[in-house]
């Protein structure tokens, strides 16, 4: 056990000290935040098409975020009919966004050291993995982190009764180990497709693991600021939720490029060992 622990630490040491570490983390928040305005004005659009009402949508955001975000959002998704204008603003708010996983890619590809690919293809491959990505925070965001206030508001909601205990159950369920699996899946599927190279499934288990563990702890320590201090924080008006939501992103992006550079570092070690094993033979 000690010594799983010390080859693990050494693991750790070698990929903080890596100089994109310095780098990578702060890009991928920045896009990450990007890919959410235009994810919470289409969520906020949907819930209008549900027929939930207004105050119910503005209740929701501004205990999540702050007032002023809740009045932006909802001005948006008023403003933003259904159509080629709202088709419009999320294809070009989302592919800007991308630009977080193109950076992703190009990192990972630093890291294997594997040449770049041609631009339209990393493109393409940047985009399907910002879905994957905006899938992952729009889970964190409405189950872990909003699942309580989503499950009071509801309840206060006249919504028809076997509708509200549909949707009950539905987060009792993902609010159970479900949820690590799938985080664990979807954090390994970016992991597998972001180098320009086959990467073997079981290869990144390694890191898909340690990045599914401590977004859980990071995003547990988050819903309870919501749950508990976010109320507290009128006299810095909304600007104290988003400096803690900025924090909050900007550890899932460096827990993410962690333990994919941690991949990389156990699989070369892997092939060291194997390469000595042989030798020795």
């Amino acid at each position: 056990m000690k010594k799983r622990i010390k080859r693990f630490y050494k693991r750790f040491m070698k990929v903080i000290n890596r100089s994109d570490m310095k780098l990578l983390p702060g890009s991928l928040t920045f896009f990450m935040i990007l890919a959410l305005v235009p994810t919470l004005t289409l969520l906020t659009y949907l819930a209008s098409v549900l027929n939930l009402s207004v105050d119910f949508i503005y209740n929701f955001l501004e205990k999540a975020f702050s007032n002023d975000v809740a009045s932006l959002l909802l001005s948006t998704s008023t403003v933003l009919n259904p159509g080629i204008k709202l088709t419009i603003v999320l294809v070009v708010c989302y592919y800007i966004a991308s630009n977080g996983m193109d950076s992703v890619i190009v990192c990972s590809n630093t890291i294997y050291n594997i040449k770049e690919s041609n631009w339209l293809k990393r493109r393409f491959k940047a985009i399907g993995m910002s879905i994957i990505l905006v899938v992952l925070l729009t889970f964190l965001l409405l189950v872990p982190v909003f699942g309580n206030t989503i499950i009071n508001l509801i309840t206060k909601v006249n919504l028809n009764a076997s509708i509200t205990n549909i949707i009950l159950k539905v987060f009792s369920y993902l609010r159970s180990p479900i949820m690590i699996f799938i985080l664990f899946f979807l954090i390994k599927i970016i992991y597998t497709i972001a180098p320009n190279k086959k990467i073997k499934s079981h290869n990144t288990n390694y890191g898909a693991l340690f990045t599914t563990i401590l977004w859980t702890i990071v995003t547990e320590i988050y819903s309870k600021y919501i749950l508990n201090y976010a109320s507290y924080t009128s006299f810095y008006g909304g600007l104290a939720n988003i400096c803690v939501l900025m924090i909050w992103f900007y550890f899932l992006s460096y827990i993410f490029v962690i333990g994919m550079a941690l991949n990389y570092q156990k699989e070369n070690e892997d092939l060291e060992n194997s390469v000595n094993i042989k030798k020795e033979n």
